[in-house]
């Protein structure tokens, strides 16, 4: 009852502010039609305001004071009555965006792909052996992985999962832009100034200061990608970076309308995407009659027309597709239960069949019985497959996180521990391979070239893999350097509005 009373108070103040400024505005005079219409549209509302208060006074009264006392039910009904009125009140929804579980399995996945590299750049400097130089020769099938898990990563963190929205950090572009170089950048430079003495004693001893001057600009801007005759300048894997660099400008341009993509749009781009690098492929294999080659066995002289080779394996346009492909995946799986989609129902598809198919083919291709070129392999066949192994294990670390898949495997500390100095990994297997492989370095150091000794090649990779974990330990991790790179990208983009 007195809660009643309270409210009868306030609602009576609130009548009578009302009708005074009723009767205020009554007095103004009008000088126009539009004020009249206005005049009478005031009038209108408060004739409602007013009218609604009445009836809710009314009807609050007539069911409080109707009875002397109160009963026991009758509060009871009345509580009811009150909860059901605020129930019926509809909840706020919230737009915020839904938060995406960690996905360890993909920094596992990139250290395997790494490992296979780095081993497949040396591996003839520790055997003749024919099969295993096949087996580890197909860098350039695997190497499409990278850009496809890049796009992958790059698609989960910057759209939102389960809306057709990109994230609000790719609205400034050039911020965007530079925090992505500035991922990898500060490592690259550090490479690049650590082994200064070895790059530049090699590159002067074959082509003089000149040419070594040009090298060092195209090197160190990353931009070696664009020269098919020199993308491997320098540290040789790192035209991967430069690859990736433009397909990082690309990226927050693309990346909002792919976000607002249906599933059904998103496999039609996959199509296209997958199409467009297929005619290249064709265009070198038709072009030049190589439809059965294998092109890691061959050298520089061996090979049909190096040109046209280097132009399909290096230049950034094709990285480009390859990156956008894996950001059609990832939003693929991060639109399942959107719009009635019935894939969370399901239970997820192990990963292991796609990566047997990855197995087999390498291992076909060894042996002879799929006479298919690396680049037609790697479209048609290998990066199709790794696609839906990547989705599969996302499916499963989401959908399966208490159980024991085969995406848990990935997820084991000591692998994802591997996948996190995997970088450092690939920045520094190129180098020190050259300290001791790459005659004019070696003989000038160790009087020596260590080739022929595979138990070496093992000493090799062991070193290789504690420089890395030193360098992500005293390095990456380093506060001083995490703030230097900070202020940096910083710098850049007020350079860049």
């Amino acid at each position: 009852i007195m809660a009643c009373v309270s409210k009868y108070v306030t609602l009576s103040a609130l009548t009578v502010k009302a009708d005074r400024f009723s009767s205020k505005t009554s007095r103004v005079r009008v000088t126009s039609k539009v004020d009249q219409r206005r005049a009478n549209v005031i009038e209108a509302r408060l004739n409602r305001t007013t009218s609604g208060l009445s009836s809710k006074l009314t009807c609050n009264f007539e069911s409080v004071y109707s009875l002397r006392l109160p009963s026991r039910h009758c509060l009871i009904h009345c509580k009811a009555a009150e909860d059901a009125e605020v129930s019926a009140v509809p909840e706020p929804v919230s737009t915020a965006p839904a938060k995406k579980p960690r996905l360890p399995g993909l920094d596992s996945v990139r250290f395997f792909l790494i490992s296979y590299i780095a081993v497949g750049h040396f591996i003839a400097c520790a055997t003749k052996d024919v099969t295993v130089l096949k087996f580890f020769s197909q860098i350039n099938v695997v190497v499409g992985c990278f850009f496809v898990l890049s796009g992958y990563v790059a698609g989960y963190v910057a759209t939102e999962l389960g809306q057709y929205a990109a994230s609000p950090r790719i609205e400034n572009k050039t911020e965007y832009i530079m925090s992505r170089l500035m991922g990898y950048y500060p490592l690259y430079l550090l490479a690049q100034l650590v082994f200064l003495p070895v790059f530049v004693y090699a590159d002067n001893f074959y082509n003089g200061p000149v040419t070594t001057a040009a090298h060092a600009l195209i090197t160190f801007t990353l931009s070696q990608a664009w020269f098919p005759a020199h993308a491997e300048l320098w540290n040789a894997p790192t035209w991967f970076l430069s690859a990736l660099t433009f397909a990082m400008v690309v990226m927050p341009y693309a990346l909002g309308p792919i976000a607002k993509m249906t599933k059904k749009s998103l496999k039609v781009l996959l199509g296209v995407l997958t199409g467009t690098s297929l005619l290249a492929k064709l265009a070198y294999s038709y072009d030049l009659n190589c439809w059965s080659v294998l092109e890691g066995m061959l050298t520089a002289r061996t090979a049909p027309n190096l040109m046209v080779w280097n132009l399909n394996r290096f230049n950034p346009f094709f990285a480009v597709l390859e990156v956008l492909m894996g950001v059609a995946a990832c939003r693929l799986v991060m639109l399942d239960g959107v719009d009635g989609d019935k894939e969370k129902d399901k239970s997820p598809a192990s990963p292991v069949l796609p990566l047997l198919g990855m197995v087999a083919v390498i291992v076909a291709r060894t042996l002879g019985y799929l006479p298919l070129n690396d680049p037609l392999t790697r479209v048609l066949l290998f990066l199709p497959m790794f696609t839906v192994f990547i989705m599969r294990v996302h499916r499963e670390t989401v959908y399966r996180p208490d159980a024991k898949s085969f995406s848990s495997l990935f997820a084991w500390k000591p692998l994802v521990y591997l996948g996190t100095i995997s970088f450092p990994f690939y920045i520094l297997h190129g180098p020190i391979g050259q300290i001791f492989y790459k005659k004019v370095i070696a003989m000038k150091i160790w009087g020596k070239v260590m080739v022929g000794d595979p138990k070496f090649f093992i000493v090799y990779l062991a070193i290789v893999l504690a420089s890395s974990a030193l360098v992500h330990e005293v390095f990456i991790k380093n506060k001083t350097v995490q703030g230097w790179t900070k202020s940096a990208t910083k710098g850049l983009i007020g350079m860049f509005p």
